[in-house]
């Protein structure tokens, strides 16, 4: 028999070899929460990233970008810009959802990266559905 000891999380409970990477991740729940708070109020990517450490870089047409842009999407099931970011997760990706009448909300975890952010729009174009 070998006595196993490992550091729990206590934020997810996830477990880690040694102390070290487990303060990593706790450390970086407090970064993403910060991240998510900066967001809500209205911080643009840039100003998230200066302060909180979330990705390597912002890409360059994002800097700006707040949780008010939108994005269009058409594979998603739309053809107009109905899909805005919501939150920051753990593992750097965004979360982008919007409404569309036919199918509810609809979205998902995004790399900051992906084309689907290519093209972000400013909140005056976001197209709401109207009955």
């Amino acid at each position: 028999m070998e006595k196993v000891i490992r550091y729990k999380c206590e934020k997810c409970g996830k477990l880690f070899e040694n102390e070290a990477k487990c303060i990593q991740h706790e450390d970086r729940h407090l970064r993403v929460g910060k991240a998510n708070e900066m967001l809500e109020a209205g911080h643009t990517l840039k100003e998230i990233q200066d302060e909180c450490s979330i990705w390597d870089s912002v890409p360059e047409h994002l800097e700006n970008v707040t949780k008010d842009n939108c994005f269009e999407i058409p594979y998603w099931g739309c053809d107009k810009p109905v899909y805005k970011i919501v939150n920051i997760t753990l593992d750097g990706c965004v979360g982008v959802y919007g409404y569309i009448p036919w199918n509810g909300w609809f979205g998902s975890e995004v790399p900051l990266n992906s084309t689907d952010l290519r093209n972000p729009r400013p909140k005056e174009e976001l197209y709401v559905y109207k009955n």
